[in-house]
């Protein structure tokens, strides 16, 4: 098969066009795990966190309490783009409280 220069071209474009997709894609797919994305997973774990020990009743309303402010200010910090400061308070309101036992045993 026997290509002319209109086909070369074209194809190359269409090359060009595959591989900017793709790399597009694998952006999107690494933001997935970073910046409002993984503020928003870690929200989750601390809110699920805080409303088991609530529900536990193993931990005193203060720390609870203590607990949504922080979280409230992580929320803010994702909210403003700071999100490295962001993930440091989830984080810290996670170890603080250590995982729950009904977590651990499914």
């Amino acid at each position: 098969m026997r290509f002319d220069r209109d086909h070369m071209k074209s194809l190359g474009l269409t090359l060009a066009g595959i591989t900017v997709s793709l790399l597009g894609a694998s952006s999107a797919i690494a933001q997935a795990t970073s910046g409002p994305s993984l503020c928003a997973a870690r929200d989750v774990q601390v809110v699920i966190l805080i409303e088991d020990h609530g529900t536990a009743n193993d931990v005193a309303p203060e720390r609870l309490a203590k607990a949504v402010l922080s979280q409230l200010d992580a929320r803010a910090a994702c909210s403003e783009g700071r999100v490295t400061e962001a993930i440091a308070r989830y984080d810290e309101i996670i170890r603080s409280f250590g995982p729950m036992l009904s977590r651990t045993a499914r």
